[in-house]
């Protein structure tokens, strides 16, 4: 029968041979690893593609280095702008599928509404625009809401929405819109001012009682080449979801390289 052998500290050095020689080289070789092993990056994450026209449009998310939000939106190509069609179209967007940012933000899909004759009020919004709504709830239950849906005239408690948003009874344009919800605007607003054409501004919606979208809406013709804007967006006392990443500014830009516009939220903060 073979007897373990036990290795009390005065045979160590006999029994470790050489290992301790090795060590340096082992840890020069770990070093040497981590410094041959890329730092992590920022990256972009993109959606399927949407046709539109002759062009197309798709989402996006990007992330930091450590894995957190930092933007949302879409791209549109110039094709897409140039051959938009006569009607109003609603293009609905998925977010990127398997990108880990989007379970620590609140949106579940995009669209992108196209109004060639404009909207309600017609003084303010008839120039032909677009709608781009960052919706909160699934696209199956937005797919639902009905022209003037009881359910859009709960709304949500005030804290939720920015101090001096306003939404109007059930008549345009407070009604609640189909496949959309209630629409809240800020009065103070640029295109409010007598004389002052509206270009963009910020929407929230609301349905069932809460805060279901935020929207960025602008006009056709403020896609110009070498656009490069950001806004602030109001921010609301409380949030519909909390732990989770909201943005504080929109941005409506034109890529150099690639020609696209981007339609985006930027300037996340965990809430």
């Amino acid at each position: 029968m073979k007897t373990a052998r036990i290795f009390f500290p005065s045979t160590w050095g006999r029994a470790l041979g050489p290992l301790p020689l090795l060590l340096p080289l082992l840890l020069a070789s770990c070093d040497q690893k981590d410094a041959n092993t890329p730092a992590p990056q920022p990256s972009t994450t993109n959606g399927p593609a949407v046709a539109i026209g002759a062009g197309s449009a798709h989402s996006f998310v990007t992330v930091d280095a450590a894995g957190q939000p930092t933007e949302i939106g879409f791209a549109v190509t110039e094709a897409a702008l140039a051959s938009l069609p006569a009607a109003g179209t609603m293009y609905d967007m998925v977010l990127p599928a398997g990108n880990a940012a989007l379970a620590q933000m609140p949106f579940d899909h995009i669209s992108f509404d196209w109004n060639p004759n404009g909207h309600d009020p017609l003084p303010i919004y008839g120039a032909p625009h677009f709608d781009a709504h960052f919706y909160m709830l699934p696209m199956s239950v937005q797919h639902t809401i009905s022209l003037d849906d009881p359910k859009g005239d709960i709304f949500p408690p005030a804290a939720k929405l920015p101090t001096g948003y306003v939404t109007a009874p059930n008549v345009a344009p407070g009604r609640t819109v189909p496949m959309m919800g209630r629409h809240w605007i800020d009065p103070t607003s640029p295109e409010y001012t007598p004389g002052t054409a509206f270009t963009h501004t910020f929407i929230y919606g609301s349905y069932d009682g809460k805060v279901t979208f935020i929207e960025p809406m602008f006009t056709k013709a403020l896609l110009v080449a070498g656009l490069n804007m950001e806004q602030p967006i109001k921010q609301p006392a409380t949030y519909e979801l909390t732990g989770k990443y909201f943005p504080t500014t929109y941005t409506i830009r034109q890529e150099a390289a690639t020609r696209e516009y981007i339609i985006s939220l930027k300037g996340m903060m965990l809430r």
